[in-house]
């Protein structure tokens, strides 16, 4: 895959976007030519392309058989899964988790409560759970803000002692990022966006069902959940991206993503912690993802900006974000500016 936005600045920044790879680029400017030659015509086998992209997701997530629906984004997915799941059941959620998932839970008229943020995050979830006795809870395995990676056994260990409990996972953050076998995972709903990690472009996502739908939470049966996710047409376009990119993901080898995304996410947590910019939540955790949240204002953002070292504003300080793509030197010269 090449990224020709990389020839020119250092991009730490696919927690806001993934970049566009001129194979990718390839592809998307033909799929519009054939749209603009043939009118309507071009879409006679786009409920083939669809089907091929969720097959493409299930293999991506370690299952063949998954339940998996196209939906534009993560926002999407979680604002139709909402309007099934009946008016009765609480849900519990992470203080300061995604902004999406606390709006939309708040404004759907589902009961809900929140577990603290704090470094302990898997023992304020287990005290959440304890104190309200929820039917669903609801998390991002990777917290945006200051990447903080839930820990995914003790998921199973939630699922073990709480079986009842209905998991709903945001992927945004996850996704694309390392091996997963969502069948194995313990986790049931899993939504994600594509245009992050999976490097799909905006406008697709996905939202998939881990081996049943757990009727009891929701208004709707099985049957009618394609057309409350899949109502009138999909584009091609943005489901073809995802699906294309799967599959160039899938061929280099999300082992290898993985194995280069660890490696360089250990040197820089270890380097930070040297130059003390990390907030003491993070410092007392054992395990982290390639998401940091580092101490500094808008004169060091700026700074980062006009030295071409691209990152986000988010929460208190900057977030950089680390990919298959990036070096070791380009760890450094980020390192050398802070």
């Amino acid at each position: 895959m090449k990224f020709p936005a990389l020839e020119n600045k250092i991009y730490l920044d696919t927690a806001r976007s993934g970049l566009m790879f001129s194979e990718l680029l390839s592809w998307r400017n033909k799929h519009e030519i054939d749209f603009l030659n043939r009118g309507s015509q071009f879409r006679l086998n786009d409920e083939s392309l669809l089907d091929q992209t969720k097959l493409e997701i299930n293999k991506f997530l370690g299952s063949i058989d998954l339940t998996t629906f196209l939906v534009q984004n993560f926002s999407i997915g979680l604002s139709l899964l909402l309007k099934a799941i009946k008016s009765d059941k609480t849900i519990l959620m992470i203080k300061d988790d995604y902004s999406s998932i606390i709006n939309q839970v708040v404004s759907s008229g589902i009961k809900y409560n929140f577990s603290n943020n704090t470094f302990d995050l898997e023992t304020q979830i287990l005290k959440g759970i304890n104190k309200y006795n929820p039917e669903i809870l609801i998390f991002s395995i990777v917290q945006h803000i200051d990447g903080t990676l839930i820990d995914l056994d003790f998921i199973k260990q939630i699922k073990k002692d709480y079986p009842n409990i209905l998991i709903i996972a945001d992927g945004t953050q996850f996704c694309g990022t390392k091996y997963f076998n969502f069948k194995n995972s313990s986790i049931d709903v899993l939504i994600s966006s594509g245009y992050k990690w999976m490097l799909g472009g905006y406008g697709n996502g996905f939202i998939s069902f881990n081996k049943g739908f757990l009727n009891s939470y929701f208004k709707l049966e099985k049957k009618n959940f394609l057309s409350l996710f899949e109502p009138g047409h999909h584009d091609t376009l943005s489901f073809g991206s995802l699906l294309f990119s799967l599959k160039k993901i899938s061929n280099y080898g999300i082992d290898k993503i993985e194995k280069q995304i660890n490696t360089l996410s250990i040197y820089t947590l270890d380097k930070l912690k040297t130059k003390k910019l990390l907030d003491t939540k993070i410092l007392k955790r054992n395990n982290h993802s390639n998401i940091f949240n580092i101490k500094g204002d808008e004169i060091l953002y700026k700074h980062l900006l006009d030295n071409n070292v691209i990152c986000s504003q988010r929460g208190n300080g900057i977030r950089i974000s680390i990919n298959f793509y990036n070096t070791k030197s380009e760890i450094d010269y980020f390192l050398s500016l802070v």
